[in-house]
């Protein structure tokens, strides 16, 4: 057991670097950044406007961080921010066609990779892998359930 331990902690590592290079290879990463790509991603995928405190509790990042990624955003002309008309302390932002653009040739991009990764693995294997890739997420995602403590 201990020696398939160490052997999935070295396949995470890799495939966290590969998940990393698959991010910066996606055009709105590239020109927006990171976390401007996430919260690109986030107005895309949700379709709405969306409050600064929403953003911020989406992407798990401070409201100041979501106003300096707003800050650049805005000056790309990806995304417009306006004041609420009931609370003058509120702001919302909303995707712009050019945003939206962007986004939609980086989900894109993310198909065509998966599609790409997929046809390389052996067809007769697929259920498998698929399987054994969900049980192993689950189980990763239920450790770090038990062991997420709220403060």
């Amino acid at each position: 057991m201990q020696n398939y331990s160490g052997k999935f902690q070295e396949l995470l590592t890799r495939l966290q670097v590969v998940m990393t290079e698959i991010d910066y290879t996606q055009k709105a990463c590239i020109q927006a950044g990171k976390m401007e790509c996430q919260l690109l991603n986030y107005l895309y995928q949700v379709k709405k406007q969306a409050n600064m405190n929403e953003l911020a509790k989406a992407l798990a990042v401070s409201h100041s961080r979501v106003t300096r990624i707003m800050d650049n955003l805005v000056a790309k002309s990806l995304v417009t921010r306006r004041p609420s008309e009931v609370d003058r302390r509120c702001w919302y932002a909303e995707i712009t066609i050019k945003g939206a653009k962007l986004a939609e040739n980086s989900q894109q991009t993310i198909v065509d990779q998966q599609q790409k990764i997929v046809k390389k693995l052996p067809k007769n294997q697929l259920e498998a892998i698929y399987k054994a890739f969900t049980a192993y997420v689950e189980a990763y995602e239920q450790i770090l359930h038990e062991s997420y403590v709220e403060i």
